[in-house]
């Protein structure tokens, strides 16, 4: 495996589980493949999600705190900056699931991260 991506944000029923799962999970991967390189990821469709915003910080406490420990392999991408600042509703079939707009558009913010990891 080449690495990881953590976002399970849109599918975790609230702020206090996130809050309860979100890093043990990460430290549970660290702790059995402590050099593969982990992507934390934020929902990009934020407007509709309730507590988007703490929901957001839970996933970055993780990453700073994994930051701040020495981990040199973990990157944090916000998912609000997917979908760009105008007519986002385009890239849901929903408001919550990602239609090929969507898709593309996260896969252009994945790319970056994931070339440099890739490349080493």
């Amino acid at each position: 495996m080449s690495a990881y991506i953590i976002d399970y944000d849109h599918n975790a029923p609230d702020v206090e589980y996130l809050q309860k799962t979100h890093e043990p999970f990460f430290r549970c991967i660290r702790e059995r493949k402590p050099d593969t390189p982990i992507i934390l990821t934020s929902l990009p469709n934020f407007e509709h999600k309730p507590q988007a915003k703490e929901r957001r910080e839970v996933i970055r406490a993780t990453y700073e705190r994994a930051v701040a420990a020495g981990d040199k392999n973990v990157y944090f991408i916000d998912g609000e900056t997917f979908f760009g600042t105008e007519e986002r509703y385009l890239c849901t079939t929903d408001t919550c699931h990602p239609n090929d707009l969507g898709h593309y558009l996260m896969a252009k913010g994945y790319e970056p991260i994931l070339r440099k990891i890739l490349e080493g």
